[in-house]
Formats: structure tokens, sequence, C-alpha cells
């Protein structure tokens, strides 16, 4: 019973540790993938550095992190950033196929930092998203027309685009295989219009985004707030105490033009003031 025990306690320990995957169906001829990846002496990857990578590889600065990076890609054109590329993330899912690379899932993938470094750099038009939402079996048989649907109105001058898949009926082998037919058709027929893409799929298991999407998704009037740069709290504060101070000295300025005595308060009366005559 103990040895049982252990034996579930430790394919949980497991199953919690290795809770993603990533998989490179297609790169442009200059990049080439790290060959160290399935080595036991690299480290492991996790969510937090296939994001970095993918930052990088857009040409965009990556975050901090405590342990050193191992690049996912070499570039024999370090200047260059792929002219198009796709990542489709499927959340409910630790491992999509047995050809990915797993990661360790120690944070969430966050499209809105990538999004938020754009804009930065003034690219507010080079990312495109979408979401689909999988909660039925239905859903699961007609995702690639809803597929096709949601790329059909992604942006056309997006050099970037990010497809969020939330399955919550692909828990059974079936399911996953059917999900894997079903996206290869939909990457094969992208990689065919661009042979030069870059394609990734990544698979992570987030059972509090998957929450959030379906409320996203079944919400019919929703207000996305509009994106602010990080320099927005300095410049209102800038220009909020610069008015004050400058509409306190006109206060003043009137206060004291009101309750000036020209007789006594000013030099001009009395210097200017004319002699009676006496005779």
């Amino acid at each position: 019973m103990n040895f049982l025990l252990i034996t579930i306690f430790i394919s949980l320990l497991i199953y919690s540790i290795e809770a993603g995957q990533y998989e490179v169906h297609n790169r442009p001829n200059y990049l080439s993938l790290n060959s160290n990846k399935n080595d036991e002496n690299s480290n492991q990857l996790t969510v937090s550095n296939f994001a970095n990578n993918f930052a990088t590889i857009l040409g965009l600065s990556s975050d901090q992190t405590e342990k050193q990076e191992e690049p996912m890609f070499y570039s024999t054109r370090p200047l260059e950033i792929p002219s198009s590329t796709w990542l489709i993330h499927i959340e409910g899912l630790d491992r999509l196929s047995d050809t990915g690379t797993p990661l360790e899932d120690n944070c969430e993938f966050d499209i809105n930092s990538l999004q938020s470094k754009l804009n930065q750099i003034g690219n507010y038009d080079i990312l495109s998203t979408g979401s689909i939402v999988i909660s039925s079996k239905s859903d699961l048989d007609n995702l690639e027309q809803i597929l096709k649907d949601q790329i059909s109105r992604l942006n056309e001058k997006a050099s970037v685009n990010y497809i969020v898949i939330v399955c919550d009926d692909c828990q059974n082998d079936n399911a996953v295989q059917q999900l894997q037919n079903q996206l290869k058709t939909a990457i094969d027929k992208i990689i065919a219009n661009d042979p030069q893409t870059l394609a990734m799929t990544l698979a992570t298991k987030q059972s509090a985004r998957i929450r959030r999407a379906r409320q996203t998704e079944e919400s019919a009037n929703v207000t996305i707030a509009p994106m602010y740069s990080d320099d927005y709290p300095v410049m209102f504060n800038l220009f909020f105490w610069t008015s004050l101070v400058l509409a306190l000295i006109v206060i003043s300025i009137v206060y004291v033009f009101l309750t000036l005595d020209p007789g006594a308060d000013t030099i001009i009366y009395r210097m200017t003031a004319p002699r009676l005559k006496v005779d």
C-alpha cells in the first residue's frame, strides 16, 4: 500500500513538473534548432524560457530569469526576423505529440507581455490574436472549420499570428489524436502559403486561463481596455503637477492685483502726482 502511494505521488510530481510542450513544425532556412534539447545534462526548458526565446526571435528583449537560458534556435542572420510567424497555443493539455519538446510549466504564457513590448517600439499592428474554446465533442469535430474561420478573421497585415485553443474536452487519447490531426491540416495549409514561415505549437496545462477564456468567449459584449504605454504615469504626473503649479501662480497674481491699493502700494502715483501751485 505504501509503495502504491509513493508511486502515485512520484507520478503526480513528474506530471506537475513536465506540464507543457512545444513543437516547431516549420522554420526559415536561416534558423536551426538547438541540438542539445534532448541532452540530459542540459537545463530543462520552462514556459518562461519559451516565451523569452519567442520574443528574441521577433527581435524583442527577453525577461530576466534566475537560470541561464539555452537558445531554442541558432540563426545565421541574427538581425533578421521571420516574415511570418504562427503560434498555436493549446491550453488544457500537457502534451500534444510524441515529437515535441517537454517544458516545465513554471508560469503562464502571457501574450499581453509580448504585445506590450511590441507597443513600446511602435509596432502596434504586427500582432494578431484569436481564441477558440472547445467545450464539447461537436466543437472538437468542427475544429478544422472553426480554425479556418478564425485564421480568416486575423489581420492580414500582421506578421505574428497567435491563436489560443482552450480545450476542455481533450482529455482522452482519441480526442488528442483528433485535435492533432486537425491542427496538422491547418498548419500544413499555412506552410503551403508561405514555406519560409515559422510555425509552432505550444501546449500548456493552465486551469485559471481556461476559465478566463471561457468567460470571455461566452460574453457577447466585451469591452477591451486600450493598451497604454508604460510612460503614461510619468507623463500624467508631469502634466498634472505642471498645470497645478501654473494655475496656482495665475490665481496668486490675480489675487494680488485685486487687493492692490494704487495709492499706498505703488510708487507710480506718488512720483507722477501733479504739484499744486501756491500763490
